[in-house]
C-alpha cells in the first residue's frame, strides 16, 4: 500500500493515509514522499471512535475514493465511507493473503458480509480471488486480482558472485504451523545425514512470545536441538535491512503452504536470488520451476532436501542464469508502474460507474 501511494503521488494524484495503529517504519517513506498521514490510535481491539474519526476526515476533505487493506481497515472504511458519510464515497477493499485451512476467523467472516456495500474488492493472489468467489458468488462482477508491486530501483541484484564453497540459505517469514518451518528443519536433517551437506540458514521474522505461534516455535527449537542443527540455524528476529540480507545469501526458501502473494519471494526474484518455494498455487505462477527457482511438495521434507541439494550442485553460471530469469519475471510482472497502472484503471472504473 505504501508503494502504491508513493507511485500515485509521483503521478500527481493527491494521496493521504489514515492510520489507527503505530507504524513509524512504514510511515517514513510516506513522509519522504510528501504524503500526509492522519493518525487516530484505537484504544481497544474494536474502536468506534476510529470509525467516527475516519468519517469526519472523509466529510472534511471530500476525497474521491477510499482504499483499504486487511479485514479491520476494510470494515472501518465501509462503515465510515458508505454508511456514515453523506453522500457515500466509493470504497475499495483488499485482501492480502489466503485463508488458513480452518477458514476465516469470526472477524474476517463478519467483515466480508459488508463487502456487499463495497464498490470493489481486490486480492493480491489469484487463489484468494477464486476462494472468495466460491464462498461469496455475489462478488463475481466486483472482484479483481492485482499483484504486489516493487520498486525495482531499490530491489536490485547483488554485485557479488555465487561461490560453491558454502550455501547460505534465507527464510523471511513469521512463525506459525502454516509457515511450515518444521519441514525445513527436517530437510536440513536429511541433507546432513544422507548427503553430508550442512548449509547454514538465517530465519528473519518476529519471534512470538505467546499463543499457538509460540508453541510452534518451541516445536521447531526442540527439533533443531534434537537433530544437532544449532550451529547451522540462526534466528534473526525482525530486521529492517532486508535488501542487505537478500544480497548476502545464496537462495531464499519459502516453505509456507498458505500464502497470498508472498512479498519475500517477490523481493528475492527482483534481487535475482534463486528461490525454493512450496508448491502452492500462487507460487507456481511466481516461480518457473527449474528456471527461476524450484517448487517442492510442502508435505515432503525429502523433496525440499532434494531441491536444496540441486541448488548446491549448480554451477556459478547456472545460478546466475536462474537469478536473471527471476529478475526478468519481476520486471515484467512485479513493477511499481504495473501496480499503479492497474489501480488507476480500477479507480477510474469505480468512479465512473
Amino acid at each position: 500500500m505504501v508503494n502504491l501511494a508513493v507511485g500515485l503521488k509521483k503521478r500527481d494524484h493527491i494521496v493521504e493515509f489514515f492510520c489507527f495503529a503505530p507504524g513509524d517504519g512504514l510511515s517514513k517513506p510516506l513522509v519522504e514522499a510528501g504524503i500526509i498521514v492522519h493518525w487516530s490510535f484505537k484504544r481497544w481491539r474494536f474502536s468506534f471512535e476510529v470509525i467516527l474519526a475516519l468519517k469526519r476526515l472523509i466529510n472534511t476533505y471530500n476525497y474521491d475514493l477510499v482504499l483499504a487493506y486487511l479485514p479491520t481497515p476494510n470494515f472501518y472504511a465501509i462503515i465510515a465511507g458508505q454508511l456514515f458519510s453523506r453522500p457515500p464515497i466509493p470504497v475499495i477493499v483488499s485482501e492480502r493473503r489466503c485463508d488458513l485451512p480452518q477458514g476465516a476467523n469470526l472477524m474476517e467472516r463478519f467483515a466480508r458480509h459488508f463487502y456487499r456495500m463495497a464498490n470493489h474488492v481486490t486480492t493480491n493472489s489469484h487463489q484468494q480471488r477464486i476462494d472468495l468467489l466460491k464462498r461469496y458468488p455475489w462478488l463475481k462482477e466486483r472482484i479483481t486480482t492485482i499483484n504486489n508491486g516493487l520498486d525495482l530501483n531499490v530491489f536490485v541484484p547483488a554485485t557479488k558472485e555465487f561461490t560453491k564453497d558454502s550455501l547460505r540459505l534465507l527464510t523471511i517469514s513469521g512463525i506459525a504451523s502454516h509457515k511450515n518451518g518444521l519441514c525445513l528443519v527436517e530437510a536440513l536433517h536429511i541433507l546432513g545425514k544422507r548427503d553430508g551437506l550442512f548449509p547454514k540458514i538465517d530465519w528473519i521474522g518476529k519471534l512470538p512470545t505467546e499463543g499457538e505461534q509460540l508453541v510452534y516455535l518451541k516445536k521447531m527449537e526442540k527439533a533443531i536441538e534434537k537433530y544437532g542443527l544449532t550451529q547451522q540455524w540462526q534466528w534473526l528476529n525482525q530486521r529492517s535491512d532486508i535488501l542487505h540480507q537478500l544480497h548476502k545469501h545464496d537462495v531464499l526458501i519459502h516453505p509456507s503452504y498458505i500464502e497470498g502473494l508472498p512479498n519475500a519471494v517477490c523481493e528475492a526474484l527482483a534481487c535475482a536470488l534463486p528461490v525454493i518455494v512450496s508448491d502452492i498455487p500462487e507460487n507456481s505462477i511466481l516461480v518457473q520451476d527449474g528456471k527461476s527457482g524450484y517448487l517442492f511438495d510442502h508435505d515432503d521434507p525429502c523433496d525440499l532436501a532434494n531441491k536444496i541439494k540441486t541448488v548446491a550442485m549448480l554451477s556459478t553460471n547456472e545460478r546466475r542464469k536462474m537469478g536473471k530469469n527471476g529478475r526478468k519475471y519481476a520486471e515484467n510482472k512485479l513493477s511499481m508502474n504495473r501496480l499503479v497502472d492497474e489501480y488507476e484503471c480500477l479507480f477510474n472504473k469505480v468512479m465512473n460507474k
